[in-house]
């Protein structure tokens, strides 16, 4: 009995070893697929941009002057880019009727204006007490207190700039976002083949806060381009300074030739049968020189001799 027991154990051994093992392999692999996608989410970023550039496009596409604080912010800049996050969004115009009075123009209730100036910049302004204080004619809105209601014109509006997130800094609650503001026109500078964005006109940083069912912007403060990680300018490397040194080039020497008469061994002229003087041509070759003087050395001259040609006269 007890070695069939053994035997039947040995038998089970086996199979469940195999699926000890295959259980190993499913939950290495599930395990290395679970890191590799950690890894990634935390180095790829670009959803996050995105969806920060989406969310700012109607705040930067005008230009609204930098504020540490809300409360230092110009309210007319933020209300005109709460108006176009709106007229932006996907519910768009359609639904609004047009004024019938003076003011002609889609005729948009306070609070749905409300709605997406609370989104952009939560509830720190009580933008529903001063719709009626707020200027807007730079704009050409025009607010109606019988009505409740903001009358937008109906015309086109060129944007100013286009935003670039860099980076997005997490600190607690807060998250600080390098933009670039992307001048409207530099984009139709850009190569018919290419559409690889121009470089910024300027950088802003943007705090955006937490609040309850999403984040708002809390500041915009203008910053320097090097303050930014990969999106200042590359810096030109130094010139270096060099200097060239003269190296003369020898001159071409002039060559002279003379006929000189040759004399014998005693030093008398030798002539011919004709009793005419023999005589050799002699060429005389300069050494070469630089044209510059140098002192302690003595210029040379050396004397070719050529095979004498008599010649009667």
């Amino acid at each position: 009995m007890k070695e069939n027991n053994k035997k039947g154990r040995s038998k089970l051994a086996f199979p469940i070893g195999i699926i000890v093992l295959i259980l190993a392999v499913v939950g290495a692999v599930s395990t290395v697929r679970f890191a590799a996608d950690s890894i990634k989410k935390m180095t790829d970023d670009s959803a996050d941009k995105l969806k920060y550039e989406q969310m700012l496009e109607p705040v930067v596409m005008f230009d609204p002057d930098p504020f540490d604080d809300l409360n230092q912010a110009d309210v007319s800049q933020l209300l005109n880019s709460a108006v176009w996050a709106l007229l932006m969004s996907d519910e768009g115009t359609e639904k609004y009727p047009y004024s019938e009075g003076e003011v002609f123009g889609i005729v948009v209730p306070q609070e749905d204006i409300e709605k997406y100036f609370v989104s952009l910049f939560g509830t720190e302004i009580d933008i529903a007490s001063m719709h009626a204080t707020v200027d807007m004619s730079a704009y050409d809105i025009t607010y109606d207190a019988a009505l409740k209601s903001y009358i937008l014109p109906i015309t086109g509006v060129e944007s100013a700039y286009t935003p670039k997130v860099y980076e997005i800094d997490e600190k607690g609650s807060s998250v600080i976002l390098s933009v670039g503001y992307i001048g409207s026109k530099a984009w139709a500078q850009v190569a018919d083949e290419g559409y690889e964005a121009p470089e910024p006109d300027k950088y802003m940083k943007i705090t955006l806060r937490e609040r309850s069912g999403g984040m708002y912007i809390a500041s915009i403060q203008s910053v320097d381009g090097q303050e930014v990680i990969g999106s200042a300018p590359a810096t030109r490397p130094p010139e270096i300074e060099t200097t060239t040194e003269l190296i003369p080039v020898p001159t071409q020497p002039e060559i002279q030739t003379s006929a000189v008469a040759v004399t014998d061994e005693n030093g008398e002229e030798v002539t011919d049968e004709s009793g005419v003087a023999v005589t050799e041509i002699v060429t005389l070759v300069p050494e070469a020189t630089t044209g510059e003087a140098v002192s302690g050395e003595e210029s040379t001259t050396e004397a070719v001799t050529e095979e004498n040609t008599t010649e009667e006269e």
